[in-house]
């Protein structure tokens, strides 16, 4: 088995149109509290290979529960309508919560608009149940409550209304393709795939709501977060990206590895030392996955395989 690579999810990082109407609905609505923001420094933007990205307004929030896995929202000034045709890359950020019946009382009028349920995700006792919503800058967001004993996985619930994100989905054109760089090449453990009916994702190609869509599931160690992996509908295309900028919308997902001199993968820049969080000085490097999207690597030589 391949060494794993990914130890621990640590930030979510958007590009929106507008900052402070996104910052304001993530705050007001959802308790998230901002902890650093300002324009994005040159070293950052060239230790992702983005430098038009350089000095474009960001900010970085961390849920009400304190847990350290943050969201990272940059202006780029570049609306991401949800709809057809369906880009490959991240798809989604879902957030552990305590109770989405209650969320979904309390979002109406809100910027968030409801897309989906509440409503449980399997016919059996204690199942996880989700919402799914439209953010202010149309981002895909699902809110799940897991019960003690409900997960599968061995996933713990929420320890505030609105947690931490806890899983990241992942669209491309072949399943086999993303199971091979996340799981064999990655480490994570690969899981038989299986055949989905989501209408969210069909939906956003403009595909059938019956469409099947083959899934696949990567837990990270230590039982925290999982990986997903959706085989888009043949409809889908790849990410249109302004050279030198992030991608829109979903841009990247960011996660703990302790070595990056052992990595066999082209960065997209010379790993380098970065200030301020989430990085705190610690080496960052940033690869792109099979469907073309982007994972940040901040190399922290305690994480351990177990988590």
């Amino acid at each position: 088995m391949a060494r794993r690579v990914l130890k621990f999810l640590t930030a979510v990082t958007y590009s929106v149109a507008d900052l402070i109407t996104t910052e304001t609905a993530w705050r007001d609505h959802l308790g998230f509290r901002t902890v650093d923001s300002g324009t994005i420094a040159d070293e950052l933007s060239e230790a992702w290979g983005a430098p038009a990205s350089a000095r474009q307004p960001y900010c970085l929030m961390q849920p009400e529960s304190g847990a350290e896995v943050y969201l990272r929202f940059v202006e780029t000034g570049e609306p991401y309508p949800f709809g057809p045709p369906g880009h490959f890359g991240w798809c989604a950020t879902e957030f552990l919560v305590r109770d989405p019946d209650a969320l979904a009382r309390r979002l109406e009028h809100s910027p968030f608009r409801r897309i989906a349920g509440p409503g449980d995700l399997f016919p059996r006792p204690r199942a996880p149940r989700a919402m799914q919503v439209l953010g202010p800058g149309d981002e895909i967001v699902y809110f799940t409550r897991i019960l003690p004993g409900g997960s599968q996985y061995g996933m713990k619930g929420a320890q505030s209304d609105v947690d931490r994100p806890f899983i990241v989905p992942v669209g491309g054109p072949s399943l086999e393709a993303m199971q091979a760089f996340y799981c064999d090449t990655l480490g994570l453990r690969r899981l038989e795939p299986l055949a989905f009916i989501n209408p969210i994702i069909a939906q956003t190609c403009g595909a059938p709501p019956s469409t099947i869509i083959p899934t696949a599931i990567a837990p990270l160690p230590g039982r925290r977060f999982l990986l997903e992996m959706d085989e888009l509908p043949p409809t889908a295309v790849r990410r249109p990206r302004r050279d030198g900028h992030l991608p829109p919308g979903m841009a990247m997902v960011s996660f703990l590895t302790d070595d990056l001199d052992t990595f066999e993968a082209e960065f997209r820049s010379t790993p380098a030392p970065l200030q301020g969080a989430p990085y705190d000085g610690r080496r960052v490097a940033v690869i792109t996955g099979p469907a073309g999207e982007w994972l940040e690597l901040i190399e922290d030589k305690s994480a351990r395989a177990d988590g």
